[in-house]
């Protein structure tokens, strides 16, 4: 909670100092948000579609992995679970549409796995375009430490899945159905075999690896949009450098919920390095932050009215037989 407050804190001192009623009422006026959100949307389409190319046929229609990833996202972005929150909400949401406990957090652990690895290649398109517009050995040593990092968690993250983390996670479920005994049939499950078989799919880890990238420049396409909106015209590569070393400030940021702080400070840098103003920073920093409560709400909404379900069937199949 206090991490939370102080991202507001920053988010709220930045809009202070450098937004204008004159910019407010622009923002107001333009079809940015409506515009931004309906890209992102399309973007976790295809990361719904990324995720289910993970998982052995026969699965599940693309429909159950976008809304279980749609909501993943806005979890993380309008609660205080943050990241690991937002992935056992998606995790919950599969499995209330008929995926097993196994398949949903074993395909979402390789998933976002290769996330990550193209999110790496994403940031460094972006310091490539950044040092050909800025050329500084300072940045060059950001970009390279910057990616030496991104790079180490990843195989650090893929070494970890296999020499068997997930067998500690089935540990631990086994001992808690040992005091809950509602939890003995999640002891059945085989975590780190279903993951290392997901491990062998090379080709659909690589096909959905492709799709994860071509999402990330779906999120420079959303710059340009807001951008484009507000009047602000700014070539493809500066919306690229904005949008891929943001978005790795806020991954850095995991730890705060919806990086809050982070992103804004973040892009007030990388667009003032790239000859956009505070104020520009500030408008692009809103936008996304509204965008992410529109898509938000109805996501959470909608998680709400799934976990109803089981009981509204119970209800009616009680009220049947009582006649």
């Amino acid at each position: 909670m206090t991490v939370a407050l102080a991202g507001m804190t920053i988010l709220a001192v930045l809009s202070w100092y450098t937004l204008s009623g004159a910019d407010l009422v622009l923002l107001s006026e333009s079809w940015a948000v409506p515009a931004v959100a309906l890209t992102h949307l399309l973007a976790e389409a295809g990361c719904g579609y990324a995720w289910r190319n993970i998982v052995e046929p026969p699965r599940p229609s693309l429909w159950v992995f976008f809304r279980a990833r749609w909501l993943r996202v806005s979890v993380a972005s309008l609660t205080p679970l943050s990241g690991i929150g937002g992935a056992l909400a998606a995790v919950r949401l599969a499995t209330l549409a008929g995926i097993t406990g196994e398949v949903a957090i074993s395909s979402l652990l390789l998933d976002a796995t290769v996330e990550m690895a193209t999110q790496i290649v994403f940031t460094a398109l972006g310091f490539a375009a950044l040092i050909s517009f800025v050329p500084s050995l300072e940045i060059f040593g950001w970009a390279s430490t910057t990616l030496f990092l991104g790079l180490s968690a990843v195989i650090l993250f893929v070494a970890a899945q296999r020499l068997g983390a997930l067998r500690l996670l089935e540990a631990g479920v086994r001992r808690l159905a040992n005091r809950w005994p509602r939890l003995s049939s999640l002891t059945k499950a085989q975590l780190h075999e279903r993951l290392m078989a997901l491990h062998q799919r090379r080709a659909a880890a690589v096909g959905s690896g492709c799709v994860h990238f071509g999402c990330w420049f779906l999120g420079a396409v959303e710059i340009w949009v807001a951008l484009s909106a507000l009047g602000i015209p700014a070539p493809v590569e500066k919306c690229l450098i904005i949008e891929s070393l943001g978005m790795t400030a806020r991954s850095a940021g995991f730890f705060v919920p919806g990086a809050l702080g982070i992103q804004e400070a973040a892009l007030v840098i990388v667009c003032g390095l790239v000859g956009l103003s505070p104020e520009t920073a500030m408008l692009i920093a809103i936008v996304k932050r509204l965008r992410d409560v529109i898509l938000g709400i109805p996501a959470l909404v909608m998680w709400q009215w799934a976990e109803g379900r089981p009981l509204r069937r119970q209800q009616l199949a009680s009220g049947g037989n009582r006649q």
